[in-house]
Parts: structure tokens; sequence; C-alpha cells
């Protein structure tokens, strides 16, 4: 019963960056904006941002799923990094085989939301 209150915030940092990739991919993004160097930048990467914290926290609270009694906070953040990580770093491999370039900030960004959303699992000392 004291983890429903912490799970409760990592539910609204999961929909907060569903809200995130869903306004930038489908409202900012066609509108074609005049933006500075940076915002461009932030733009093209943010998605994948928002996509490592949304994968991640869906590993990290389904991982009992997977694994039985074995429910330790180290091993699912282990295994929701690993699962988020390389499941994004995949994609952009097989965007290259679609012909689209390899973005190499777009995996520097899915690992940064994948270390932010550990700091918040880490902050709220969900076991």
């Amino acid at each position: 019963m004291t983890e429903k209150p912490k799970l409760k915030i990592l539910l609204f940092w999961f929909l907060f960056s569903v809200l995130g990739v869903i306004i930038i991919k489908s409202i900012i993004r066609p509108k074609h904006l005049q933006l500075s160097e940076s915002f461009e930048f932030l733009q093209g990467t943010l998605p994948n941002f928002f996509a490592s914290a949304m994968i991640f926290v869906l590993a990290f609270v389904y991982y009992g799923a997977f694994y039985r009694n074995k429910n330790v906070v180290h091993r699912r953040i282990i295994f929701a990094f690993l699962f988020s990580f390389l499941g994004l770093t995949l994609w952009e491999y097989v965007q290259f085989f679609m012909g689209y370039p390899i973005d190499y900030f777009d995996i520097l960004m899915t690992a940064i939301g994948n270390i932010f959303t550990i700091v918040i699992i880490l902050l709220l000392k969900i076991k």
C-alpha cells in the first residue's frame, strides 16, 4: 500500500511522456515552424527522450510479469533500461535499412531519458 502514491507519480511521468510524444509528433512537427537550431534539435530528439521514458516505466512496472520471485529494484531497473535502450536503439538501426540515416543524437536522448527515469525511481525510493 505504501508504493501506490509513488507508482502514481511514476504513472504521471508516463502520461506526461505520452503527451510529449503526441504533441511533438502530431502538433509541433507538422506546422513546420521556423525555430532556432536548438529548438529544431529538441524537436527532432525529444520524442526519443519521452519514448524511452514510456517504455522504461512500462518495463519497470510489469517486470513481475516476466520474472517471478525476483522483484528487486536494481534488477527491475536493469531490465527496464536494457528493454528500453536496446529496443529503441535497434529501431534506429532498422530505420537505417529503410533508407534513413542513423541519428546518434536520438540514441543519446534515449539514454538520457532512461537515466532521467532511473533518477525519478531512485528519488521515489520504489522497492
